[in-house]
């Protein structure tokens, strides 16, 4: 079964809260998903997973260092042939999620779409997330299911 692997940071729990919707999203797709925390992960979980979601707030114009430190751990890993998606909220700006993109980029993932809410997401944030998840989950599952014939 394609499996995605959601990995986030939160400092006031917004990333937190996409991230979940994210999940809810996937599951919803029938897809089987692993949500941790980046405090949680560890390095070698995105190497069986078909998609991989980062998620980091703004933190003074830049991600979160533990996550900065998680992606760096990846980076030179091939990630050929997974799907991505960065996420994040933002106060005035999301250089978080063009830097996620750009070492998931080039470590061969194929970006859908980057996923940025202002401050705290309401419940029409979450549903966006919501769709988001599905929408990959999708993508997943029609890419795994290409790959095995």
């Amino acid at each position: 079964m394609p499996k995605i692997v959601i990995i986030y940071g939160t400092g006031s729990l917004n990333t937190e809260l996409m991230a979940k919707a994210v999940q809810e999203g996937a599951a919803a797709e029938g897809i089987d998903t692993v949500l941790k925390n980046v405090n949680d992960a560890d390095k070698t979980d995105v190497l069986g997973a078909d998609g991989i979601v980062i998620g980091s707030p703004n933190y003074n114009h830049a991600m979160m260092p533990t996550v900065n430190k998680f992606l760096n751990e990846i980076a030179g890993f091939d990630l050929s042939g997974k799907l991505g998606l960065s996420f994040g909220s933002y106060g005035w700006s999301f250089e978080a999620t063009d830097e996620i993109n750009r070492i998931l980029t080039s470590c061969g993932l194929e970006m859908i779409k980057d996923l940025c809410i202002k401050r705290m997401p309401g419940e029409e944030e979450l549903e966006l997330c919501r769709r988001v998840g599905s929408l990959l989950a999708c993508k997943v599952i029609k890419a795994s299911s290409i790959n095995t014939r």
